[in-house]
């Protein structure tokens, strides 16, 4: 008899399973032939021999400017893997990614740094912010590490970031003076600092309440919108797809197809 308590829940709700339900991420991706992100048979291996761990298997996708999109499967699916590459933080071990017309995969080291300060905005499942700087100087430290923008401008910027997230009145408070959420909101502006092309965000919701966390997902959401932005959301949570365009699900390294959100149980 299975124990209930082994099920993973996504895996019940969704029928996640390779050739599953949806439309599979390939055809889809011919869809949107313009697409800002385009992903194609990204693979990344570890490892070799008997030691060979695929980590992500021949993944296709793309997503379009102004899109949300969700990242959807259990632990260890390889979902945070697959947006490291895309956010040029890995390298894959073979396939290719391109955001806008940036060959991602043929970077030099240089390169890739100026394309992750400059073109991806990160937001980690716990908010990383720096403990000693506020929460303006978390702002005001992304601006630092990219050319041509002065520091009047980037004063300007954080404060209207900050204000536009709810946080104009903790813009001077250290993170430990933070809750939770407000945390969350603080690494969203620092994400948005530099006007990127492309917003990562992973597990955004895994150390709030559910109502916290739809708050972040629905700020989420309308920043990359409203900003003509193309965001990709990881979650294990299907409570937060109903907020994303489209919902990408992987398991066990394979992206197995693509969903609309209502098409998901919640």
């Amino acid at each position: 008899m299975t124990d209930p308590d082994s099920i993973d829940p996504v895996l019940e709700a969704t029928g996640s399973v390779p050739n599953g339900p949806g439309e599979p991420p390939a055809e889809d991706a011919a869809h949107h032939p313009e697409a800002l992100l385009r992903v194609n048979d990204v693979r990344k291996v570890y490892g070799s021999g008997h030691t060979e761990v695929v980590a992500v298997s021949d993944a296709t996708m793309a997503v379009d400017q102004g899109e949300f999109v969700a990242l959807l499967g259990p632990s260890g699916s390889g979902k945070t893997t697959l947006i490291s590459i895309i956010g040029g933080l890995l390298a894959p071990t073979s396939g290719t990614v391109h955001v806008g017309n940036a060959d991602v995969g043929n970077m030099t080291r240089k390169q890739l740094t100026a394309f992750r300060a400059e073109r991806v905005g990160f937001v980690f499942q716990s908010a990383n912010l720096v403990p000693f700087l506020t929460a303006r100087e978390n702002l005001l430290f992304v601006s630092s590490l990219v050319k041509g923008i002065s520091k009047k401008q980037a004063q300007q910027r954080a404060d209207e970031l900050l204000a536009e997230l709810g946080l104009a009145d903790r813009a001077k408070n250290l993170p430990e003076q933070l809750s939770g959420g407000e945390r969350q909101r603080v690494a969203i502006g620092r994400a948005l600092m530099n006007d990127p092309d492309l917003v990562l965000v992973d597990e955004p919701t895994a150390a709030l309440d559910t109502a916290m966390g739809r708050q972040v997902v629905e700020m989420l959401r309308r920043e990359v919108k409203s900003r003509g932005k193309t965001g990709i959301m990881v979650t294990h949570d299907l409570r937060m797809v109903e907020y994303t365009d489209r919902v990408f699900e992987i398991l066990d390294g394979h992206l197995t197809h693509v969903e609309q959100p209502s098409a998901l149980g919640h």
